[in-house]
């Protein structure tokens, strides 16, 4: 604790770091701040690079800095954010190796939290559909790719095959068209590996509500610049659609179309940070409205800054972008009114107007559009791309190992190597449709299913051919335990009849829980010599 002024800034994306390099700058000249930046990680991602993370041209670790060398001057606590207590002026960040939370005091607090990928309201998303948001995603999506290459260069089975080969991607905003274009782009470069492979069995669908790609940035000719490229390079794009739900093996679209497929990424929808929700903060259609200092309107000493800001724009033209260079420039002016504040001195607005946006499609091939009249596409925009993304990367060090990045991504081959960090998850929660096959008799058992809310039907398949239903399995009931108790595959086929959601627990899990709980064990033997039964007498279609 120190008798200076303490700012505490929540969130490392790019409104939070650069307010706190902006005051680390001011504060040098009279040293009278405290500033504290508390994030979830130790580091900064620069998120433009991303969707090359997901397609290889640079590595993982290139697009993220560390945030102690970033901010020497200020002090960082990598936490997890409980609440913001705005009587008391104090954050709770959440325990860590403890059960003590930890209680920061402010004098100026600046609320930096961004926004989050949420599939809340639609069924299947959240289960089965891998979002695109930061760098641990970036990464899933690139293993994940990589794994359904693996299997599909060894899958006989055609149906499956061309599930695996199938690629939906929702939302044909910026990060949308960038991260399929990637995708596009690193499946038909590894299939040089994957010598059983075809480049024309692979399908890449992009699934957009308007009506063009990136209708908010650009021109509607750099839009159908995009589409037109896009689509000559085999990627299917469908407008006026979006993502509804998705199960292990199907993305299901607005108008009821299923593709089958084993990934499906979404881009959208960005909501709030749940954080927010539960703030005592202002809140208007998601975002926390701010006058043109970026005062949170209404409460003294509380800013606001990014993608969970509502800044009011030049003359009255909305509000502001949530881009890079909007949130880069919020922050200069941001943290010279809170020294200014500080020192009682008047504050500035902040107005700015859009330099321009650019978009990588992958391939040395870009769009961009500048200072609304210069409109640029193909490989000289892709080459204002990397160079002003580059200029602007933190860093020297940073910038010199993305320089060798690309320099080798020219040079060498991208390399389909996995880096699996992450366990198995010991219970999975699946989403399936009606009409969806969970799994079929004579398939192996590698899991115990538990309905959380929906209804299967089990079907007991004769060798003539003949199917019969012989039951009708609902909520809190299970299945699946049989081909586990038995070691055998599985006794019958089981269908969804209507929408469901269920948890699957493995294999080595579910015997875990046998061998350490004799009540459950006896509840489940019961229930298995009753199935078996049921299976050698099905009953009869009268009773």
């Amino acid at each position: 604790m120190t008798d200076k002024p303490r700012v505490v800034i929540l969130g490392g994306g790019f409104g939070g770091v650069y307010t706190a390099m902006y005051l680390e700058s001011l504060a040098k000249r009279q040293d009278d701040l405290e500033v504290i930046l508390v994030n979830r990680e130790n580091y900064f991602v620069y998120q433009p690079m991303l969707a090359e993370v997901v397609g290889g041209s640079v590595g993982m670790l290139d697009t993220v800095s560390s945030l102690r060398r970033l901010l020497p001057h200020t002090a960082l606590y990598v936490r997890e954010i409980d609440s913001i207590d705005l009587e008391k002026k104090e954050v709770v960040l959440a325990p860590q190796f403890s059960h003590t939370p930890l209680r920061l005091s402010f004098d100026h607090l600046v609320v930096a939290t961004g926004n989050v990928t949420s599939f809340r309201g639609a069924a299947g998303l959240f289960e089965h559909a891998l979002p695109f948001k930061n760098l641990s995603d970036a990464l899933r999506i690139r293993n994940h790719l990589i794994d359904t290459l693996e299997t599909a260069s060894i899958e006989k089975d055609p149906e499956t095959r061309r599930r695996l080969l199938t690629f939906v991607i929702g939302g044909g905003g910026f990060s949308g068209t960038e991260v399929a274009a990637e995708i596009n782009d690193l499946i038909h470069n590894l299939t040089k590996t994957f010598h059983s492979l075809d480049p024309k069995e692979m399908r890449v669908v992009l699934v957009h509500s308007k009506d063009r790609l990136m209708e908010k940035e650009l021109g509607e000719s750099l839009s159908r610049y995009a589409e037109q490229l896009l689509r000559k390079r085999g990627v299917e794009i469908r407008f006026g659609l979006y993502l509804t739900s998705a199960t292990p093996q199907e993305a299901i679209l607005s108008n009821g179309e299923r593709i089958s497929s084993h990934t499906v990424i979404s881009t959208v929808p960005s909501s709030p940070n749940p954080l927010l929700e539960t703030s005592k903060l202002p809140f208007v259609k998601g975002r926390i409205p701010t006058d043109a200092m970026m005062r949170v309107n209404g409460l003294e000493n509380i800013w606001a800054i990014g993608d969970c800001a509502a800044i009011p724009m030049l003359a009255g033209k909305g509000i502001c972008p949530t881009t890079a260079q909007f949130a880069i420039r919020e922050a200069k002016v941001l943290a010279y009114n809170i020294a200014a504040t500080i020192r009682k001195k008047p504050l500035k607005e902040f107005r700015f107007s859009s330099l321009g946006m650019l978009g990588a499609l992958g391939h040395r091939s870009a769009v961009a559009e500048l200072f609304g009249c210069i409109k640029l596409s193909g490989f000289v925009a892709w080459l204002m791309w990397r160079a002003i993304y580059w200029w602007k990367l933190p860093g020297f060090d940073r910038k010199l190992k993305v320089a060798f990045s690309w320099l080798l991504d020219m040079m060498i081959p991208i390399e389909a190597v996995q880096l699996k960090l992450h366990p198995s998850e010991g219970i999975a929660q699946l989403h399936f449709e009606p009409g969806e096959v969970i799994f079929h008799q004579g398939d192996i058992g590698d899991f115990l299913y538990i309905i959380v809310q929906g209804k299967v039907e089990v079907i007991r398949e004769h060798p003539n051919g003949k199917k019969e239903i012989i039951a009708t399995l609902g909520q809190g009931e299970f299945f699946g335990e049989m081909a586990l108790l038995n070691e055998k595959t599985r006794s019958a086929t089981i269908r969804c009849i209507e929408p469901s959601n269920m948890l699957a627990v493995r294999k080595g899990d579910f015997g875990a829980l046998l061998a350490n709980f004799q009540e459950l064990r006896n509840q489940i033997t019961a229930t298995h010599r009753t199935r078996e039964s049921l299976l050698k007498n099905p009953p009869s279609k009268d009773k």
